[in-house]
């Protein structure tokens, strides 16, 4: 199970990093809008997490080991259901995500059509972006209620590599026929 910590401890620095990645935009404009505050209160909130994530990713024996318990070792976990676990929590992740992203777009619509004085023609909508949202959130769906089957899926693919061998091959062996 140590193998199981240090894993999901290197998971969570790569998805620190990526998260922080993304931001950076946003850190830069806020210092082109906002200069006075000096380009340390833009570097720091963006160096800080990349910086963890970067040692999350390097030593993740080292946090494992602190969070390891002897109890843990009585738990076994197959392939099969560590690969459901995983797909479930990306799927967690990425409906988190899909949620906050629907409440950012749909909010000013509600907000708008709740109200007397505004139109729904004054709306600016990034429809891209919504319809991409509502992709992650069905991805994120199927993730999360499908998790067996992908990983059953996954745990035969990895025990019969020779499939995709044999997959090619069988249009030889029917013109042969």
């Amino acid at each position: 199970m140590k193998e199981f910590t240090s894993y999901s401890v290197r998971v969570a620095g790569l998805i620190l990093i990526v998260y922080t990645v993304a931001n950076l935009p946003a850190h830069s404009m806020a210092y082109t809008i906002r200069p006075e505050y000096g380009i340390m209160s833009y570097i720091l909130p963006s160096m800080i997490p990349i910086i963890i994530g970067v040692l999350l990713l390097k030593f993740p024996f080292l946090i494992s080991s602190y969070l390891h318990k002897e109890a843990w070792n009585k738990i076994d976990l197959d392939q099969v259901q560590l690969t459901k676990i995983f797909c479930i929590l990306i799927g967690i992740v990425f409906l988190f995500f899909a949620i906050s992203d629907l409440i950012f777009y749909m909010s000013p619509a509600l907000i708008l059509y709740f109200s007397d004085n505004y139109e729904l023609s004054l709306l600016t909508f990034d429809y891209a972006s919504a319809i991409a949202t509502i992709i992650e959130l069905g991805f994120s769906l199927v993730l999360i209620g499908k998790a067996g089957s992908i990983a059953t899926f996954v745990a035969s693919e990895k025990q019969n590599p020779s499939n995709k061998a044999n997959s090619a091959d069988a249009p030889k062996a029917r013109a042969a026929d």
